[in-house]
């Protein structure tokens, strides 16, 4: 929602959209209560782009994952660190918000930064460069927000959260990685975002999700690694 809210907002502001609360909330079944695939900006772009605005789309476009996502990403993580430790309820929220926000900034970058459709096409047009050249422009900064996630919000969180049980700590760590690795980075698997983006997504689902595992598990109990 953060994700959808960003862009309506960023439209709003530029003048682009009338009311920046109107998403287009998808239908009233569970998958999408649940999973919220449904629901989307309902920012039409075309008119942004006839009148030469490309700058305004890119930042509409931009601003979903890059503010919605990486951003509040930041902001979930400095909270985490100054929740009292007796409050492990609130720890536990924040914690999972950061997986969230964290992992869907990797389904964008690098997972779809590639894709032919969708907000990074959108991103690279409006900016006048090619995918390829865009590539690089948004991998970096969601691999650093991947490198502070795994080494330094996770191992944190979970040391914290674990009071001397390891079973919850290798079960948080399961499915910690398996949200960001696999629901998030998974999210191209199927082939409709292109090649680059599905083989992403394979690497992400056989080969980060299990690493990601280990590393999370051997990183916060040493003793059990």
């Amino acid at each position: 929602m953060t994700h959808e809210y960003a862009h309506a907002l960023t439209a709003w502001a530029l003048g682009w959209k009338a009311d920046p609360l109107a998403l287009n909330y998808g239908p009233a079944t569970l998958a999408n209560i649940l999973f919220q695939q449904g629901i989307d900006e309902n920012v039409d772009y075309g008119p942004i782009f006839a009148s030469y605005h490309g700058l305004d789309a890119a930042l509409i476009a931009f601003a979903g994952a890059g503010i919605g996502n990486g951003l509040f990403y930041f902001i979930y993580a400095a909270a985490l660190r100054h929740v009292p430790r007796h409050r492990p309820y609130a720890e536990m929220i924040l914690f999972w918000l950061a997986v969230m926000s964290a992992g869907n900034v990797w389904s964008y970058a690098p997972t779809r930064a590639l894709a032919g459709h969708a907000d990074m096409a959108l991103l690279a047009q409006g900016l006048g460069l090619s995918r390829l050249a865009m590539f690089p422009l948004v991998t970096i900064p969601a691999l650093a927000i991947t490198w502070h996630f795994f080494t330094r919000c996770a191992p944190d969180a979970m040391a914290a959260l674990r009071q001397n049980q390891p079973d919850r700590l290798i079960l948080t760590a399961s499915l910690a990685s398996f949200f960001y690795f696999g629901f998030f980075g998974g999210s191209a698997v199927g082939g409709n975002y292109g090649d680059p983006a599905a083989l992403f997504s394979i690497a992400s689902i056989l080969i980060l999700l299990p690493l990601s595992t280990l590393y999370l598990v051997k990183r916060s109990d040493p003793d059990r690694a």
